[in-house]
């Protein structure tokens, strides 16, 4: 059991996460986290505490295919098959072609975050220099700043991520969206809806797990299934105060390009099986991320 204790020191009173644990005959307080000041913790924000103390925010317990070797040689294929077309166009051509994907890319992404901005009007200004009329200022900063990201990705994705990488990622999408919070881990609690999220208090420590995690899994499962199991974990920490949908949507990304593979562009249209995926991956039930994100990446790379 943890609870919440108050010290003094120096006529200053500040909190502490503690447990209390036995040994032999004896119950000792072992202190878990420094929490800050003294100040009135909601008892959502202490839930989140115990949830994370007692591990129940991390879900990748194992190093577990969930989809079928036929499943992982489709996307493979349908990957290969979109490079080999790639490498029959001409720069210029291949060139439209990306933008078209990256316009696709962010136009969905920031959907799924609320933004209206359209394909089409996200295609013209981010490659045609059009500013679309009718639009807030800050949907217009989120089409902008996830090209900026997806840059940044393509100018490092040969390289495995690292926590600065993630904070990049971070500054380049909420950049003239948030100031205090940019390009830092959450310092206060946040949630999903009514779900709990990691502590801020166990935040970094468990970023620091799922890199590892994804290291080791790289080794033992395939790519595919890294990155889409690993996508569930980072939700499920919810590293930064906002913005973490889109940031994870572009560590998939980083992750499959990493290993050569083509990219994966998450549908608005199915944002609702696509949240649901997440919250019963969440629950224990990874496979349904995985399932979900089968469907969406050999349904976007279509060949006859």
């Amino acid at each position: 059991m943890v609870h919440i204790v108050t010290k003094k020191i120096k006529g200053n009173e500040y909190l502490y996460l503690v447990a209390n644990i036995r040994e032999k005959e004896k119950v000792i307080q072992k202190t878990i986290k420094y929490i800050g000041r003294k100040r009135p913790i909601p008892k959502e924000e202490f839930e989140c505490m115990k949830f994370s103390h007692n591990n129940q925010d991390w879900v990748l317990n194992s190093f577990n295919d969930e989809l079928s070797y036929q499943d992982h040689q489709k996307m493979k294929t349908v990957s290969d098959l979109y490079k080999e077309y790639l490498k029959g166009l001409d720069k210029v051509s291949r060139e439209k072609e990306k933008e078209r994907f990256l316009s696709t890319f962010i136009t969905n992404s920031n959907a799924i975050e609320g933004s209206t901005l359209t394909n089409k009007d996200t295609f013209n200004y981010l490659f045609n220099d059009i500013t679309p009329k009718g639009y807030k200022k800050k949907e217009l900063f989120m089409a902008s700043n996830m090209l900026k990201a997806w840059n940044y990705i393509e100018k490092n994705y040969k390289r495995f991520p690292t926590h600065e990488d993630l904070f990049k990622l971070h500054e380049f999408v909420n950049l003239n969206i948030e100031e205090e919070t940019l390009g830092k881990y959450k310092k206060v609690q946040n949630y999903v809806d009514n779900e709990y999220t990691t502590s801020f208090l166990f935040v970094e420590e468990r970023m620091r797990d799922l890199l590892k995690w994804i290291k080791k899994a790289f080794k033992k499962i395939d790519n595919f299934e890294v990155a889409f199991q690993s996508h569930v974990q980072f939700e499920t920490i919810h590293p930064f105060v906002d913005g973490n949908g889109r940031v994870g949507r572009l560590l998939i990304n980083w992750l499959l390009m990493n290993k050569g593979l083509m990219p994966i562009a998450i549908h608005n249209k199915k944002r609702s099986d696509y949240i649901s995926a997440l919250k019963n991956a969440i629950k224990g039930k990874i496979e349904a991320i995985c399932k979900f994100c089968f469907k969406e990446y050999v349904g976007q790379y279509k060949f006859v």
